[in-house]
């Protein structure tokens, strides 16, 4: 008669056990999440933006993994090595962000660099500061690139204007975009006669795979040199495209994917390149890119414009 209550006593310890392993796993998650939430709730708006202007994003746990991971994933990656979460970097999003208001606005008095945005709205990827309702644009790595050039000694300044309300006081449409920043172009350099290298930043819409390159296990966002070849004297423009182009190169061929040449119909073809011999327009990464992939290449940008400044 024992035997036969063996099989069952066994049965209701296993029942047992899995109901407290289980809710033992349930426990730790909720707090676990818990714990989690109330680390992102301290995270602002402000936080964010002076994270990305100030490191370099060489941590183990970076701001990309607090704000982008939820806290499962956060715990598999980080207690357990396991990576579950994957970069959607095929799906179809809003291309365009917000005008980003200037978070450490300085004036110089003769500054060397003026960097600005013909189209200020180009974005990336939205992954990582959605919830903070911030589009990292274009506009956020000029400021980044800023701040790059100012610690090395080149004073550099970003144009604020928006171009969206150029375009609506002259009743233009986006294309006008280049026409818009030509005024302001101009506007600084009379207000900055000391004004030598110009900088219109972009981003490509290429496919994730083709606009970042990853180096040592950290990865970039790969620039682009354009150039346009409708206007007089186009050469001295392309040549010095290339120089910049050379230097990088010389740090690792992957980052740049080279000096494309636009001319022809539907296509702007000048650029404003023709306002002076030194005004590039540069495409860092395209609109799958993480904006720390954006701050890496602008390390690198930055050390070139910087070589290339003081051997001019």
């Amino acid at each position: 008669m024992k035997k036969k209550f063996v099989p069952k006593r066994k049965l209701k310890f296993k029942v047992k056990l899995s109901l407290f392993v289980l809710i033992s796993i349930i426990t730790f998650f909720c707090f676990f999440n818990f714990l989690y939430n109330k680390i992102q709730n301290k995270i602002n708006d402000e936080t964010i933006i002076n994270f990305l202007l100030d490191t370099n994003f060489d941590n183990t746990i970076n701001l990309k993994d607090i704000v982008s991971l939820n806290s499962t994933e956060f715990l598999f990656k980080y207690s357990l090595g396991i990576d579950l979460a994957k970069k959607n970097i095929e799906k179809t999003e809003d291309v365009m962000g917000d005008y980003i208001v200037d978070p450490a606005p300085a004036k110089l008095n003769e500054p060397l660099v003026y960097i600005y945005n013909s189209h200020q709205t180009e974005s990336y990827s939205k992954e990582v500061l959605m919830a903070y309702n911030i589009s990292p644009t274009v506009m956020l790595a000029s400021y980044m690139l800023r701040e790059k050039l100012n610690d090395l000694g080149i004073p550099t300044i970003v144009e604020t204007a928006n171009i969206k309300e150029v375009l609506n006081e002259n009743n233009w449409t986006y294309k006008s975009s280049y026409k818009a920043s030509r005024i302001l172009l101009e506007e600084a350099k009379k207000n900055y006669p000391s004004l030598k290298y110009f900088i219109d930043i972009h981003r490509d819409s290429s496919k994730y795979e083709k606009t970042t390159t990853k180096i040592d296990k950290k990865s970039y966002a790969r620039v682009l040199f354009v150039v346009g070849l409708d206007y007089a004297n186009y050469e001295f423009n392309f040549n010095q495209a290339n120089l910049l182009n050379e230097k990088i190169k010389r740090i690792n061929p992957s980052l740049t994917r080279g000096v494309l040449k636009k001319t022809g119909q539907n296509v702007n073809g000048v650029y404003n390149q023709d306002f002076s011999n030194n005004t590039f327009l540069i495409e860092i990464g395209g609109q799958y890119n993480y904006i720390d992939e954006v701050k890496n290449t602008i390390d690198v940008l930055a050390d070139t414009i910087y070589e290339y400044v003081k051997e001019i």
